[in-house]
């Protein structure tokens, strides 16, 4: 029931929050489209809700594939911003919003099919089968769905049992390629793998392999780093920095900062916020659309909507540990980390502490394809929870 109400609040905040963005758009038919979603949506919701678990994991594999196959099309097909919808007359389909859900469903079936954890690291690399949908992902291109699906992986991994050395073992080329632009951080880095290394006996093989490789991987970065496209180099730079352009690529940080802080302790008024109505907020109901709601609310108003996806976070990993079935508590622990890692990254782009990486604030920020994987996700967690009552 706590869910349950936590869910509905989220789902009328969304709704007010994208009139409100769309109301400064002429002849904009957002909220409209927006509504339309929503119904989808619900029905998503009580597919998830009554649908076989049991069965839902044995199909598990064939969904992955098949929303792979989605993000391979939308590299020929693509359409809208970037390329990354498919459009079929009305419907804007975004597969990658459907391949984070997917990467849940085979992250937990692979781990659940694990009656012991592997004791050898080739035995984990089941965490390869994750890389065509980042990878295709990342090429549309959006980097940022592409990591977010890398942590939600690799948190499901550490709820399945996990020590950190394996995680860091299975992270280390990421590591090195950010570890490889301060050598003091590279340093450090190789310390501790050579740590792991040593602590879990590996022969000399195995050392050759992650010493070498992720040697390679440094040495390459400032290669990849060309290969970045533009913007995606501005926003890391203006992450660090936003103040170094502030009239280009730092603009929407600095805006949504102004936007945030104008809000006070109580809002300047629903349908009101100034940097809403002169159009200096970009993005307003998408990525900045948590500062549409900072800017009318205030400071009361965040309090409440953080409040609610707290609640939404902490009922569904009670949900998960309470689970004795592996594959419902693993299916419940990733979604509970796509909800965490979504709002801290997207609430932590509107702050500037966090880069602009175009992750969808769940619920809030206006999408169909976003919105009726979050309503379907959480209505398996209600499956999953159904026999607890206090969830």
């Amino acid at each position: 029931m706590i869910l349950l109400i936590a869910l509905l609040m989220l789902f009328l905040i969304g709704l007010a929050t994208v009139y409100s963005a769309s109301t400064v758009i002429p002849e904009s038919d957002l909220f409209r489209k927006q509504i339309m979603w929503s119904i989808f949506g619900l029905i998503a919701f009580f597919v998830g809700t009554m649908i076989s678990l049991r069965r839902l994991e044995e199909i598990s594999p064939l969904v992955y594939f098949l929303i792979c196959l989605l993000l391979l099309l939308t590299l020929f097909i693509g359409r809208g911003p970037a390329n990354r919808w498919i459009i079929i007359g009305p419907i804007h389909l975004q597969p990658s919003e459907l391949a984070k859900a997917g990467l849940i469903l085979v992250t937990a079936w692979w781990l659940a099919s694990q009656k012991v954890k592997p004791r050898k690291f080739g035995e984990a690399l089941i965490f390869l089968t994750v890389i065509p949908a980042v990878v295709l992902t990342a090429m549309q291109p959006d980097l940022g769905t592409a990591v977010s699906m890398l942590l939600i992986v690799l948190a499901m991994f550490v709820w399945a049992g996990y020590g950190i050395g394996w995680i860091i073992l299975l992270v280390s080329p990421i590591m090195a390629a950010v570890s490889s632009l301060n050598i003091l951080l590279w340093l450090s880095f190789m310390l501790i793998l050579i740590a792991i290394l040593y602590r879990r006996k590996y022969r000399i093989p195995m050392w050759i392999a992650f010493i070498g490789g992720n040697s390679i991987v440094a040495a390459l970065t400032p290669m990849a780093w060309k290969m970045l496209e533009p913007y995606q180099q501005s926003r890391l730079i203006t992450f660090l920095n936003p103040a170094k352009d502030p009239h280009g690529s730092g603009w929407n940080i600095i805006q949504s900062e102004v936007a945030v802080g104008s809000g006070g302790l109580s809002g300047q008024g629903y349908l009101h916020g100034a940097q809403k109505e002169l159009a200096f907020l970009p993005a307003r109901h998408t990525d900045f659309v948590f500062s549409v709601w900072a800017e009318e609310t205030g400071f009361i108003g965040c309090l409440i909507l953080l409040t609610a996806f707290y609640i939404l976070f902490w009922r569904t990993i009670i949900a998960a540990r309470k689970s004795n079935n592996p594959f419902n508590s693993l299916v419940t622990a990733g979604i509970g980390a796509y909800i965490g890692i979504h709002v801290f990254v997207n609430v932590g782009m509107t702050l500037g502490i966090m880069p602009v990486t175009g992750l969808p604030l769940p619920f809030i920020s206006y999408g169909g394809s976003q919105l009726v994987t979050v309503l379907f996700l959480f209505g398996l967690v209600l499956n999953a929870g159904m026999y607890w009552r206090e969830v």
